[in-house]
């Protein structure tokens, strides 16, 4: 665990000392992690054992006083009536409750405003916790609401996702890529996430080729990748989207990844 995160760890090690409402930005995947993490912390009786009852509950997804929400697409009033009605009811004294919003980068402004006042001034013993990758995404008025921590992102440099691979460390063939985009399912906006991820990669690959001869390379596949965001995939479209743009910049790629980075 980085110096950082035990820092942040050891500040709110304690239900009592845990602010109402946080935000967290960083990479989904880790943040998820690490709210699983912190939250066996606060809650195993026997510190984060990750073996007993509530760890494996947490870890599934089932602890009775967490409720995870995650939307679709982006969020909707409807999905967050389970919020609201479990707002409605008086904790006992000592007695703790967790709201996980992923992705709450894609609350729309209409859940956002509705989420004002309860992100405000939750009823004693409630707690928010919202997980987002874009912090410019999420309305001022809900960030001044909440303590913001912002976990690093180097990890981006590790996805397992094989369109990710293809982007990055794995030199295959057009037709290889074109079998592999036709087995792995992504949506619009999981493919906007991706190409974000795969244009960050690139940007640390170039600061740390600077000074060789493979920086003009790295320039140019960059440039690629950033063109192809001002055109994001429509509705239907995200395995062309991803075949073309492979088709683009598959020379750069195929001469980079030669070179071992």
């Amino acid at each position: 665990m980085n110096t950082k995160k035990t820092l942040f760890f050891s500040t709110y090690n304690t239900l009592h000392t845990l602010p109402s409402a946080q935000l967290w930005i960083g990479n989904h995947t880790h943040i998820l992690e690490t709210v699983e993490l912190f939250l066996q912390k606060l809650l195993c009786n026997n510190n984060n054992c990750a073996t007993c009852i509530t760890c494996l509950q947490i870890r599934e997804k089932q602890h009775h006083a967490i409720m995870w929400l995650h939307p679709e697409k982006n969020y909707t009033i409807d999905q967050l009536d389970d919020l609201f009605t479990a707002l409605s009811f008086q904790l006992q004294p000592n007695e703790h409750f967790f709201f996980i919003l992923q992705k709450a980068d894609y609350l729309t402004t209409a859940c956002a405003n509705k989420l004002l006042k309860s992100i405000e001034e939750p009823p004693t013993g409630y707690h928010f916790i919202l997980l987002a990758e874009q912090i410019e995404q999420i309305l001022p008025t809900i960030r001044s609401r909440c303590i913001t921590h912002t976990f690093n992102n180097s990890y981006l440099l590790q996805n397992n996702n094989p369109i990710f691979e293809c982007f990055t460390t794995k030199a295959i063939t057009s037709d290889q890529f074109s079998r592999t985009i036709d087995t792995t399912p992504i949506n619009e906006r999981e493919s906007i996430e991706l190409l974000t991820q795969i244009i960050h990669y690139w940007l640390i690959i170039y600061q740390q080729k600077i000074q060789t001869n493979e920086i003009s390379q790295v320039s140019a596949l960059i440039t690629k990748l950033q063109q192809a965001q001002l055109h994001p995939p429509m509705p239907g479209s995200c395995t062309l989207f991803w075949r073309n743009l492979y088709l683009q910049v598959h020379k750069e790629l195929l001469s980079i990844t030669q070179t071992p980075l």
